[in-house]
């Protein structure tokens, strides 16, 4: 199942979404923007998200065997007061430019 969720602080990117946006790569740019509450990750190699965007360059751990990935959040959610209860997230993904939006 393609999906995207919320665990102990972490996201956790089935492994489709992973391999098809960020594929072997160590590490993921984000940026989060509280007035939309909304989270971009996109690869650590978009020049032009760097350059549109004040990013945070983050690890992207191999999860479990099935090729799911995490990255921890725990910062973002405690400086920006967000409820970091465990779940499922909306998100939308855009295949042309690689960017992920997750929506808090």
């Amino acid at each position: 199942m393609e999906a995207i969720h919320l665990a102990s602080g972490h996201l956790i990117i089935s492994a489709a979404i992973a391999n098809e946006f960020f594929g072997e790569a160590s590490h993921v740019n984000l940026v989060y923007y509280a007035q939309r509450k909304t989270m971009l990750l996109a690869p650590v190699d978009d020049d032009l998200f760097k350059s549109l965007h004040k990013t945070s360059m983050v690890m992207l751990k191999l999860k479990n065997s099935r090729g799911d990935k995490s990255v921890t959040i725990q910062e973002v959610l405690i400086d920006n007061d967000i409820d970091a209860t465990d779940r499922l997230l909306n998100f939308q993904a855009d295949n042309i430019m690689k960017i992920i939006s997750l929506f808090f």
